[in-house]
């Protein structure tokens, strides 16, 4: 069976021209007609999972731009190409971060998420975690039932063997391990030997039978899923459909602002900058470079804070399709630059000097990259002695992820499987372990432990690049 591609080459026309109009309406800023179309997480409207299931993944821009760029690009509704903005006053470039503007940005940061962690909306969200952990169960039992796996009691599967014998897509072979992983959890099948070395399980649980956690869930609900995930498998339905229902921007361009969990880390990620700005020496020039801005979530809550007359600030992404968007959105900032940066290769091969940048923004993208070692050397390359990098990033998978940011194709891009065996997310330690080898002297992590922000598995991370 050879692999499905990325695209959406595969959709009907109806479903391409859904998606065409759901593009434009990200591109102009504004919603398209709600269209009723089914997602991932099921067509009827009774979902508890709702909001939360449909904040963006970080992937989720990678797959939009995988969706759109080629034809956005020269097609109806993509971002105009815009002039460069005016050249800035040639101005002498700040000195390395101090020891006392370090503390300074650290304490801010720190007091920020300590505020903002108790915020009643992010604290609702987190207490429905064990909520949304037995739904996952029930949704991917669901599916597996409809797939006709796991009907016996003491049969052993492989992952191989599922994926060739119930016709799942080769691209969801990780998902379907995660999958396999999380029911070894709930007792439903045992894993045999070391994960990734054969992946076979034993059945323990046949789901022939009803599960425990069955009664926990709206019957209706829990098909409505089992149906929708079975056609995403099996390549009948793209993932990106679940990103963009209803043919709103608000599924991810403003999730990424306004869903409390991304309030949480936007808000943090101000608080610090706005530390640095009021520190900046006068006469010197701010250069800050934003690796894969995307829709412009987190660079809409920094661009008011900085200094027009001395800022230069790069807006990045992998896609001219997002660097389009943002030149159309933050037209307004005359010290915005827009340019093509893939953080997975050499960025001076790319046309970005090395020690160019004091500040390196990156916000819900790192991980989405094949090797981060790799990336974390290329995103220390950018920055000058001294300099700082703000690191927003998911630090626990969620079991919510595995019916919905779980299928998108960029989630699953990483191959350092000494690191990431199962799935492309750090915590808050290995991020501090891979900075320091990467480059960093010091890293700082924001998110109170056992806080609201921990729970829903996010953090803000401060690094300050060496010296030498």
């Amino acid at each position: 069976m050879t692999e499905s591609p990325s695209r959406l080459d595969r959709l009907t026309p109806e479903r391409r021209a859904l998606l065409a109009k759901r593009l434009r309406a990200i591109a102009e800023g504004t919603a398209a007609p709600a269209a009723a179309a089914a997602t991932v997480a099921g067509a009827t409207d009774a979902e508890p999972a709702g909001e939360t299931a449909r904040a963006p993944a970080p992937a989720a821009r990678a797959a939009i731009a995988d969706a759109g760029s080629e034809r956005a690009a020269a097609g109806p509704g993509a971002p105009a190409t815009v002039a460069p903005p005016p050249a800035l006053p040639a101005l002498p470039a700040l000195p390395a971060t101090t020891a006392a503007l370090w503390r300074s940005l650290v304490e801010s940061g720190s007091r920020e998420a300590e505020r903002l962690a108790t915020a009643a909306d992010l604290v609702a969200d987190a207490a429905r975690e064990p909520e949304l952990d037995g739904q996952a169960v029930g949704f991917v039992t669901a599916a597996l039932r409809r797939l006709g796996a796991l009907q016996r009691r003491g049969d052993v599967v492989t992952v191989a063997g599922l994926l060739s014998g119930l016709g799942i897509q080769p691209a969801y072979r990780k998902a379907l391990r995660r999958w396999l992983e999380m029911l070894a959890e709930e007792g439903v099948v045992a894993r045999q030997g070391y994960l990734g070395h054969g992946d076979r399980y034993e059945v323990l649980l046949p789901l022939s039978e009803p599960l425990p956690g069955d009664l926990l869930l709206d019957p209706a609900q829990r098909d409505s899923y089992g149906e929708n995930l079975v056609a995403v498998l099996t390549g009948k339905r793209h993932p990106l459909e679940f990103y963009l229902a209803g043919g709103s921007s608000s599924s991810v361009e403003t999730s990424y602002r306004e869903t409390p969990i991304f309030r949480y880390c936007n808000g943090v990620a101000a608080a610090i900058l706005g530390v640095q700005v009021a520190a900046l020496p006068p006469g010197r020039r701010f250069r800050l470079l934003e690796v894969g801005a995307g829709t412009g979530g987190t660079t809409a809550s920094l661009l008011p804070l900085l200094p027009r007359e001395a800022t230069e600030f790069v807006f990045t992404d992998v896609s001219k399709f997002f660097t389009g968007l943002g030149a159309q959105k933050f037209g307004d900032y005359p010290f915005v630059r827009y340019g093509e940066l893939d953080i997975e290769r050499d960025p001076a091969s790319q046309g970005y000097p090395a020690a160019s940048c004091d500040w390196v923004v990156a916000a819900h993208v790192l991980h989405a990259t094949r090797n981060v070692q790799e990336t974390l050397r290329h995103v220390r390359r950018l920055l000058a002695p001294g300099g700082v990098l703000l690191l927003l990033e998911e630090t626990r998978y969620q079991r919510k992820y595995h019916f919905s940011m779980g299928f998108l194709p960029g989630f699953d891009r990483f191959e350092d499987y000494g690191l990431r065996p199962l799935h492309p997310l750090l915590s808050a330690a290995q991020w501090s372990a891979a900075l320091q080898a990467g480059g960093f002297a010091e890293v700082n992590s924001c998110t109170p432990p056992g806080s609201a922000a921990a729970t829903l598995g996010v953090d803000v991370l401060l690094a300050r690049a060496e010296e030498h």
